[in-house]
């Protein structure tokens, strides 16, 4: 995801990364899903914007468009 890439930019393996999302843990398991082809996730008209919004603040451009 786009959206961590700042964050990781300049760390070596030792250091410690607390990062934390806030959004729906549904959602975000749904692009976790997503992103690891795990279980083809399906879009439906419940989740369709939440996943739309989340995406493009994580900065997941295939995804969104």
């Amino acid at each position: 995801m786009k959206y961590f890439e700042q964050y990781l930019v300049d760390v070596n393996s030792l250091d410690d990364i607390d990062i934390s999302v806030h959004c729906d843990i549904k959602i975000f398991d749904w692009l976790m899903r997503y992103l690891k082809n795990d279980s083809d996730p399906k879009l439906d008209t419940k989740n369709v914007i939440s996943i739309l919004i989340s995406s493009d603040f994580l900065g997941m451009a295939r995804l969104v468009d």
